[in-house]
């Protein structure tokens, strides 16, 4: 598998090279830059920054109107609503007609914003105030667009209910569902500048809280399993794992970290039941050519790199490490147990840290010194408030419920002001810079450094 993803990365590098269109063909749009009356579902709004008095929507067309009838559209743009009020005047879900065009941004420097916005799937951009535009009920059906933000919303809105508010609301609802629209520039910079903003992506951590909390749930923390003759309970069990996993990644956004990771469980679970085991290296790879079958454009996203940079790392200075971390943890003491959970942690840290730094410093020009100390405080932090955030979703508004959000409020609180501390320590970001070729040098090296300290690698074994 590790030998079938390099051909596949190799053969979309060379199609983007040569022919970009055949990659983008989802993004096609014959009325680009043409004034139009198009309808289309409003969907999360998210703010466009701190000076902009627009609104941004990440909306999908449903029909363009011809003269005499409505055409079907399908596509993806974002919609920038004009007046302040917008927020109160559109909601998730709300079909709006207006008049307007639909452009992609010009390149800006060496960074082409309408390239990206193609290889996330979006058309493009368009401009529109509500006062020129009308939005009509019972024209078109909301099933008729895909508006995946809507279960987001109406599960944080259980997380309001329950008594949280303000940033400790935002970052709950960030680690449990992947609703950003709430963080503020503010909160988000100090996550970004402490090195724990992967925390507030939905990521591969997050699911593995969650598939680790569902295994605990019909395993009953592990002291009920199917004997290994029982194929059918095992099948059923499997199934199940794998049906709640996937709908945790369609309420999350089916974001390229989080389909990574439920797509590594299906692998692991689908071999449970047929009696197979493969190496994890094997799998990841696995993963990375069934995503890049279904979604080839997600090999130019960060998240799609970070994450599989990331997990595969840890995976090969784990596996070399293993060993001593388990004769930490035989250790039936409170000292020993502290101290293998201290060396894994900072183990971890660091292989995901050199796995993603030069794609770190590539996309966002900048490394935080003090990743090490944030991910001590704040991975802990996270692995209980992502069960404590889904226990305040299903208690809601309840007495139980506003009990125990006062909890996750506390733990939530806590992890904000410890992001905020390490964000206030003199040199928390670093400018750095660097390049496709040294980039690339970088990678070479460390392939190179694994198959010296463990050469049975070159088997892909």
């Amino acid at each position: 598998m590790i030998a079938v993803l390099a051909a596949i990365v190799a053969a979309l590098l060379f199609l983007n090279a040569y022919s970009p269109s055949l990659l983008l063909r989802s993004t096609e749009f014959d009325t680009l830059d043409s004034l139009c009356t198009y309808a289309m579902v409003v969907g999360q709004p998210a703010p466009t920054g701190t000076d902009s008095k627009t609104t941004r929507f990440e909306s999908r067309l449903i029909g363009r109107w011809d003269s005499t009838r409505w055409t079907p559209l399908n596509g993806k743009i974002y919609l920038f609503v004009a007046p302040d009020s917008a927020r109160s005047l559109l909601l998730t879900g709300d079909t709006l007609i207006t008049r307007t065009r639909i452009r992609r941004p010009a390149p800006a420097g060496s960074f082409d914003y309408g390239l990206y916005l193609r290889r996330q799937g979006f058309i493009g951009t368009a401009f529109t105030s509500l006062s020129h535009s009308l939005i009509k009920d019972g024209l078109y059906s909301v099933s008729k667009a895909v508006c995946i933000s809507a279960p987001q919303s109406f599960l944080f809105s259980r997380l309001a209910a329950g008594g949280l508010k303000g940033d400790e609301l935002a970052t709950v609802g960030a680690l449990t569902l992947g609703y950003k629209e709430d963080l503020s520039t503010e909160l988000k910079h100090r996550f970004q500048a402490s090195g724990a903003a992967h925390v507030l992506a939905v990521s591969g951590l997050h699911t593995g809280i969650i598939y680790a909390l569902v295994i605990g749930l019909f395993t009953l923390g592990g002291r009920v399993r199917p004997h290994h003759e029982d194929r059918p309970g095992r099948c059923l069990v499997g199934a199940v794992v794998i049906a709640v996993m996937w709908a945790y990644a369609a309420l999350t956004g089916m974001t390229p970290s989080v389909v990574r990771c439920v797509v590594m469980v299906t692998l692991v679970e689908i071999g449970k039941m047929l009696y197979r085991y493969s190496p994890t290296l094997n799998t990841i790879a696995a993963a990375a050519v069934l995503i890049l079958i279904f979604r080839p454009l997600d090999l130019w996203s960060v998240s799609f790199q970070l994450s599989f940079a990331a997990t595969a790392a840890i995976v090969i200075v784990v596996s070399e490490t293993e060993h001593f971390l388990h004769r930490l943890r035989w250790r039936q003491t409170f000292f020993g147990r502290i101290t293998a959970w201290l060396v894994g942690t900072v183990v971890i840290s660091l292989a995901a840290q050199t796995g993603t730094l030069p794609i770190t410093i590539a996309c966002f020009g900048q490394v935080s010194p003090y990743f090490l100390l944030a991910n001590l405080i704040v991975l802990p932090l996270a692995s209980v408030l992502v069960p404590c955030g889904l226990v305040s979703i299903a208690l809601g508004g309840t007495v139980a419920g506003v009990w125990f959000s006062k909890i996750t409020f506390a733990l939530a609180w806590l992890m904000n002001h410890s992001v905020g501390w390490i964000e206030s320590l003199p040199g928390s970001v670093l400018p750095a810079h660097t390049n496709g070729p040294l980039i690339v040098i970088y990678y070479l090296l460390l392939i190179a450094l694994a198959l010296v300290f463990h050469p049975s690698r070159t088997r892909f074994s």
